[in-house]
C-alpha cells in the first residue's frame, strides 16, 4: 500500500473552495476578462455583457424574474455558459447619494447571488441609468413597446460601461 498523497484531488478541492481566487488569478495572467452587468428590478433583470477585453459593454437580454432561488440559479448557469469572470450590479442610490430601500433589496439579491456564484461582484452607482437608456432608445426612434422591451438591458449596458470606463481610467492613472 502506497503512502503517496493524491495531490490532484487535494488541488481540485482547494480550487473548488477558492474559485474566486482562481478567477482573479486567471484575469491577471491572461488579461482577458468578461463582465456581466445587471440592472436589478423587482420584475425584470436587465443584463449586459462586456467583450473579453473589458472595453465595451453591450445589451444582452432582459430576464423576467421568477423567484429568488430560480433567478440566482439561472444567473449562475448563464455566467458559466458565457464564461463570465466577474459581475457588476447597479446600486440604486437616492438623489442625495445614500442607500435606500431599493439598494437594500439589491444588496440582499447580491448576497444570494454570491452564495451560489463564486465570482467577484462589484457595485456601480446606477442613478439615472434607466432615464439615460430611455433617452437613447427614443433617439433611435423606438416606440413605447420597443422601449419597454429593451430598456433594462440597455440600462445594464450603461451601468457596465460606467464600470469599464472607470476601471480603464484607473489603470491609465497607475
Amino acid at each position: 500500500m502506497s503512502s503517496k498523497v493524491n495531490t490532484s484531488k487535494k488541488s481540485a478541492a482547494t480550487v473548488a473552495r477558492r474559485p474566486a481566487l482562481v478567477a482573479a488569478a486567471a484575469m491577471l495572467y491572461t488579461g482577458a476578462v468578461r463582465y456581466l452587468g445587471i440592472d436589478y428590478g423587482e420584475v425584470r433583470l436587465g443584463l449586459a455583457l462586456s467583450d473579453e477585453g473589458a472595453v465595451l459593454a453591450k445589451p444582452l437580454k432582459v430576464y423576467a424574474r421568477r423567484s429568488p432561488k430560480r433567478d440566482v440559479r439561472w444567473l449562475t448557469l448563464l455566467c458559466i455558459e458565457l464564461g463570465v469572470d466577474a459581475v457588476v450590479v447597479g446600486l440604486p442610490l437616492e438623489q442625495a447619494g445614500v442607500e435606500g430601500k431599493t439598494a437594500e433589496q439589491v444588496r440582499l439579491f447580491v448576497g444570494r447571488l454570491r452564495s451560489h456564484l463564486a465570482l467577484p461582484v462589484e457595485f456601480v452607482d446606477e442613478r439615472y441609468s434607466s432615464a439615460e437608456a430611455e433617452h437613447r432608445l427614443r433617439e433611435q426612434g423606438l416606440d413605447g413597446r420597443e422601449i419597454r422591451r429593451e430598456l433594462d438591458a440597455v440600462a445594464a449596458a450603461l451601468i457596465l460601461q460606467t464600470f469599464l470606463d472607470a476601471r480603464h481610467r484607473d489603470y491609465q492613472q497607475d
